[in-house]
């Protein structure tokens, strides 16, 4: 799907799931492949999004002798935002690892072999985790840019 057709999937109701899914490649050759390391990756829906904030966002509400809020303390939980981010948009991916032997081989998952989050979140490096946070923001309109471009849309 070209980029212009892309952009206007942000604005189609039900346009939603692993239809809407896009590839993004890994900036890095592994010796040997003909391929980059790649995930596809969906958005996720706005019912999604809300249930994604109410796992990883809350308020502590500390009182004061009378019970009166003294202050509110904001939480985040971002291993359960990430959990759910990879449970629900990774649609398949196909990620280097190291089998027994050392060799560098494929790691290929989907949802429907199944998609261990747990397995991801204990186990990708620093910078293939980074990798995989900046395309989940990009896809969810997460990234700053993105919220400047939406407000510029509507105000149009």
């Amino acid at each position: 799907m070209s980029p212009p057709n892309q952009q206007l999937l942000a604005w189609l109701i039900g346009a939603v799931g692993a239809d809407c899914a896009r590839v993004f490649e890994a900036p890095i050759d592994i010796p040997g492949w003909e391929e980059q390391p790649w995930v596809k990756l969906r958005p996720l829906t706005e019912q999604e999004t809300r249930e994604r904030e109410s796992l990883g966002v809350y308020d502590e509400y500390h009182l004061d002798n009378n019970g009166g809020i003294q202050r509110v303390v904001r939480r985040y939980d971002h291993l359960a935002m990430t959990r759910y981010d990879y449970e629900h948009c990774l649609v398949t991916c196909c990620l280097p690892r190291e089998d027994s032997e050392g060799q560098i081989v494929p790691w290929r998952a989907s949802r429907e072999t199944g998609i261990d989050a747990d397995y991801l979140l204990e186990n990708l490096p620093p910078a293939l985790a980074q990798w995989l946070r900046e395309a989940l923001d990009e896809i969810n309109l997460r990234r700053a840019g993105d919220q400047q471009l939406l407000s510029t849309v509507k105000k149009s």
